[in-house]
């Protein structure tokens, strides 16, 4: 399908007052205009638009064994699991309506050939009963037909009563790098900034839209969160209009880090081996981008534009910002210091995939009637495509750990909210209702229960 080119305003930069709760620079928001005169041409974006409703190649189809437990942990578990397969866009999963006559307990065998017969070319069963009181015994079974009748996984673990759900999203971890050679990553959460009366909160979700927690004292102005070590959310805070500091959420409590600077810190990120921090900060009425070790020593400023905002780190260790002044004519994605995005565009919201074809960058590009959409590109910008266009405003890309999927916020006719995008079916899917901004995604802490 061919792009249909919209014009573009180009947006003047104004940068907030340090320390301002209201305007903090934690992410610049694309205002542009309806068509404007001499507004450059979005053919740039790329060619194809990608829909999400066909796919070039045909997905195979899984069954996903039914449940005829009443079992609170087996009805969550069962239910997660296909879910979550659903979510991943790969598969075309058999409707439980179709399932086969038969018992579906946690002893009963798998009727393979029946399942073949319905065009099943993988299998899953998942299934959980009670051990005692207080724990719990799971199993996940795969079969891959194409391989043969021999299952190409099976385990059962124990594990308490209460991690029933996020067991379940380990399961479906192991059982697709069972089917498919690459584990996958709903075992992970989601962090970003939502509004809560005339403030913003921190806050944190399952990678399937379950178990929303506010981790932000509501009187306070809290944006741009981000992960530091496994468990751990980083944001910066603003009390009473105080400057922004940076706090780090661990369990229940929230601590104050130290860095040296006594201006706001607006937004920071570690590199994937958590041995450089970037962080974005005021300085004289601009924002810059400083890199220094983990613990905020030997901080070194390299960005040199006017506004410079939300750093964040490729897997190989490029570094790529929100960058722009007067000169530029708008604000665009910066890649070790240089412009990527197309220029005359205005750009945000860089993040960096993990792809099976390599590592791709997606950010948001503002188009007509304030609209946002989303944009993939090489690690360095180059080979552009567009993910959305005519589906609302999408904003705030986050990937997946494994770089499968990438959620964004949209706000879309009928079903606004948080999506996931298949970056190989390109099927998006909505997993919440929330809004917000600064979307940032990463793995839960191992624990002794996960399933390899």
């Amino acid at each position: 399908m061919r792009m249909i080119a919209v014009s573009l305003a180009l947006v003047s930069l104004a940068l907030p007052a340090l320390g301002d709760p209201a305007s903090a620079p934690s992410q610049p928001a694309p205002t542009p205009t309806a068509s404007a005169p001499g507004a450059p041409n979005e053919d740039v974006l790329g060619e194809f638009v990608v829909t999400g409703v066909t796919t070039a190649e045909k997905l195979p189809r899984i069954a996903v064994l039914p449940s005829l437990s009443p079992l609170y942990e087996d009805v969550v578990v069962r239910g997660v699991v296909r879910r979550d397969f659903e979510l991943t866009g790969l598969f075309e999963l058999i409707s439980d309506s179709k399932a086969p006559p038969g018992l579906y307990g946690f002893e009963d065998p798998i009727d393979v050939d029946a399942w073949q017969k319905l065009g099943a070319e993988a299998i899953v069963k998942v299934a959980a009963e009670k051990k005692d009181d207080n724990t719990i015994q799971v199993l996940g079974v795969a079969y891959f037909l194409s391989v043969g009748k021999e299952p190409v996984y099976q385990k059962t673990i124990v594990v308490p009563k209460a991690e029933a759900r996020v067991t379940a999203h380990r399961i479906t971890d192991a059982l697709l790098g069972a089917l498919t050679g690459r584990p996958g990553s709903f075992a992970s959460e989601l962090t970003f900034s939502g509004k809560w009366a005339q403030n913003r909160r921190i806050f944190r979700m399952d990678a399937d839209g379950n178990s929303l927690l506010a981790l932000t004292d509501p009187s306070d102005t809290a944006i741009a969160p981000n992960f530091g070590q496994p468990g751990h959310i980083l944001y910066s805070v603003s009390h009473e209009y105080s400057p922004f500091a940076v706090m780090d959420h661990f369990g229940t409590a929230n601590k104050p880090v130290r860095l040296p600077f006594t201006t706001s810190v607006y937004s920071l990120a570690f590199n994937k081996e958590r041995t450089k921090l970037a962080v974005a900060v005021g300085e004289n009425s601009r924002s810059v981008i400083y890199v220094g070790n983990a613990d905020g020593s030997d901080m070194k400023k390299v960005s040199t534009s006017e506004l410079a905002t939300r750093p964040v780190w490729s897997p190989s260790g490029k570094l790529a910002w929100v960058g722009g002044d007067p000169s530029q004519g708008s604000q665009r994605i910066w890649v070790d210091g240089k412009p990527v995005s197309p220029a005359g565009f205005t750009a945000a919201s860089p993040a960096f995939c993990d792809t099976e074809d390599g590592v791709k960058l997606v950010y948001s590009v503002a188009t007509g009637n304030n609209h946002q959409d989303l944009v993939i590109a090489a690690e360095k910008g180059q080979n552009m495509a567009r993910l959305t266009q005519n589906q609302g405003s999408n904003s705030y890309p986050a990937c997946s750990p494994d770089g499968r999927l990438v959620a964004f916020f949209s706000t879309r006719e009928k079903a606004p909210g948080i999506w996931l995008m298949s970056l190989k079916s390109y099927k998006a899917q909505q997993v919440s209702t929330q809004q917000g901004e600064s979307l940032n995604w990463a793995a839960l802490p191992a624990s002794a229960g996960d399933a390899p």
